[in-house]
């Protein structure tokens, strides 16, 4: 194994680094949690990937677009997929239950890997409901290959899976494949709440999200949510659920059972 702490004068090459985190343990997952905008009732987790070293090209808007370029992406997001399983059931006999886990998954695992028989091997092998599993995609994986998308979509919604888009506003999405791909639901990027309460495009944007939402019968979600205001500005909007700093930061499994399991 790479010693990394003998890299002194030269920084490690990335996909060194990367080879390391992988057979060291470095990864490892965090859970954001999501409520209802109407009762605060915990609805579920945003998994999201963390490193333990120090480097800011282990960040994931750093990391995983060149783990889709190399192909790596294919087996960090196995171990992610069957890591956020068994946490799932962890947190389940911890008490935790009706709760969602929400898992990002890329493009390249479904267009290069049968992500769908991966998954049901491992929901039957963990005894995990699919219909509390949702898998997040980017509005870009819409137009990565159609076809492939959309079959495996479909074979997606037969298990009970739920396919959702993320950060949407900020890719190529359209009302025609929002209806031709048949998502469940989606979640409205972070970069359009935060100013919500301030810039009037924001706000409008956001109020337009939130009713096409609703009249496609999509289920939503807002993300980044950071205030008391933002919240009440979303809840009188219509917006179901929300993640972000004012529930809580993204927390590892052992602070979510202290902190969420009652």
């Amino acid at each position: 194994m790479i010693d990394i702490n003998a890299q002194q004068d030269t920084q490690l090459p990335l996909d060194s680094l990367i080879e390391y985190a992988l057979k060291s343990n470095s990864f490892y997952m965090s859970y954001q949690p999501i409520v209802s905008t109407s009762n605060s009732k915990l609805i579920g987790f945003e998994a999201l990937i963390r490193n333990r070293i120090n480097d800011s090209r282990l960040r994931p808007d750093h990391l995983i677009p060149h783990l889709e370029r190399t192909g790596q992406i294919i087996e960090l997001g196995s171990w992610i997929l069957k890591q956020c399983l068994v946490d799932y059931k962890t947190l389940e006999s911890y008490g935790l239950k009706d709760f969602t886990m929400s898992i990002n998954v890329s493009p390249i695992q479904i267009i290069d890997h049968d992500i769908t028989i991966e998954i049901s091997n491992l929901i039957n092998e963990l005894g995990i409901s699919a219909k509390n599993i949702k898998l997040e995609l980017t509005e870009t994986a819409l137009i990565s290959d159609c076809n492939k998308i959309a079959k495996s979509f479909e074979r997606l919604r037969e298990m009970g899976i739920k396919v959702w888009l993320d950060d949407f506003g900020t890719g190529f999405a359209s009302l025609s494949l929002l209806r031709q791909f048949k998502v469940n639901g989606i979640k409205i990027d972070k970069s359009f709440i935060s100013n919500i309460a301030t810039d009037n495009d924001d706000f409008m944007l956001c109020s337009a999200v939130i009713a096409m939402a609703q009249r496609l019968n999509l289920e939503l979600i807002a993300e980044g949510v950071e205030t008391p205001q933002q919240l009440q500005i979303l809840n009188c909007l219509g917006c179901e659920n929300i993640q972000g700093y004012l529930i809580d930061k993204p927390l590892t499994l052992r602070d979510v059972i202290n902190k969420w399991r009652s």
